[in-house]
């Protein structure tokens, strides 16, 4: 089974490459290294819950699309990355990946 960090970042170059971006160009867009975009991709690190949200805007995707997996993972999985992704986040960013999480629950 696959860690949410791998799934995670599977999923990020999957819609990256669907834009058409190289890394290098979408590490310009978000902000960050490309060597940290290598990493997100690679499941080598968690991207902060900012860099998330810059991630979807760059991908022109909504944020609850980057956590769309083609497997289910287990409870206890998804809590310890909610977790680590929001431990830094302000009280407005929490509050807009609740309601993400929520909608991804309902879909």
């Amino acid at each position: 089974m696959k860690s949410y960090k791998h799934l995670l970042g599977k999923r990020i170059r999957q819609i990256r490459k669907k834009n058409e971006l190289s890394q290098e160009e979408f590490a310009e867009l978000i902000s960050i290294d490309p060597n940290s975009v290598s990493r997100i991709e690679c499941g080598v690190y968690y991207p902060s819950l900012d860099t998330l949200e810059r991630i979807s805007t760059a991908l022109k995707v909504e944020m609850r699309d980057l956590f769309i997996f083609n497997n289910r993972e287990s409870a206890e999985e998804m809590r310890h990355f909610l977790i680590k992704t929001s431990s830094e986040a302000c009280i407005h960013k929490l509050r807009k990946m609740v309601r993400a999480v929520r909608e991804i629950v309902q879909a």
